[in-house]
């Protein structure tokens, strides 16, 4: 190991051996030539939730964090993770006919910059970059910190406890006001002023207004 990065397979294995970082590889995975390991601790967000850091490396080149379902365990999404470079693709360029049914290539082409992911061609590299990207950026950040199950427990209280005390702000307060003052006041003819005023003077008759699956007439 130099300059505090993996540089072979048999040290990036001791490490996740070492740090409890488990592999997690399926049968159908496996035969494709896939990979999935993941870390021994969750990340935890403001509001309670933790998010399993699973990644997997692929036969094709391609390492990935994986986006797991918070209640199932399933991967439904991922993100690359493989370096980018820049590259320059030329495409021929067409002009239309009069009436839009032809196209004609006017002998010249049109530049398109994009952005491509560098694959990574053995699966000893491809092992050694996912153990490096690991220890970079949730071993070695100063920004993750390692709590226990009872802070876990006590953020998601405090969240819900916000957002019991606070959810009516984060709502559409203009329906929700509008129905309370209609319903407790049993009007019967709804106003409309402003800019609409002189379109519509009166709102009457089969007026409904459906919050949280809870029908209310509002006639």
């Amino acid at each position: 190991m130099t300059e505090n990065k993996v540089t072979s397979i048999h040290e990036a294995r001791a490490i996740f051996d070492l740090l409890g970082i488990k592999e997690v590889t399926k049968e159908w995975q496996h035969k494709q030539g896939t990979q999935v390991f993941e870390l021994p601790f969750k990340t935890m967000y403001y509001n309670g939730h933790a998010e399993t850091n699973r990644f997997s490396i692929y036969k094709s080149g391609y390492v990935r964090k994986m986006v797991v379902h918070p209640t199932k365990g399933t991967s439904y999404s991922c993100y690359q993770l493989n370096r980018t470079r820049k590259s320059d693709e030329y495409f021929k360029d067409y002009e239309w006919n009069e009436d839009f049914t032809k196209q004609t290539w006017t002998g010249k082409y049109r530049k398109s910059n994009r952005i491509k992911r560098i694959m990574i061609d053995t699966h000893e590299d491809r092992y050694v970059y996912l153990c490096n990207y690991i220890l970079k950026n949730y071993y070695r950040n100063s920004k993750c910190n390692l709590v226990g199950e009872y802070t876990m427990k006590r953020v998601t209280e405090v969240h819900d406890e916000w957002w019991k005390a606070n959810k009516n702000n984060y709502q559409s307060p203009f329906v929700d006001k509008a129905v309370d003052r209609i319903l407790e006041n049993n009007i019967d003819d709804v106003k409309i002023e402003g800019k609409y005023s002189e379109v519509c003077d009166y709102v009457k008759d089969d007026i409904q207004v459906i919050i949280n699956g809870h029908r209310y007439n509002l006639s």
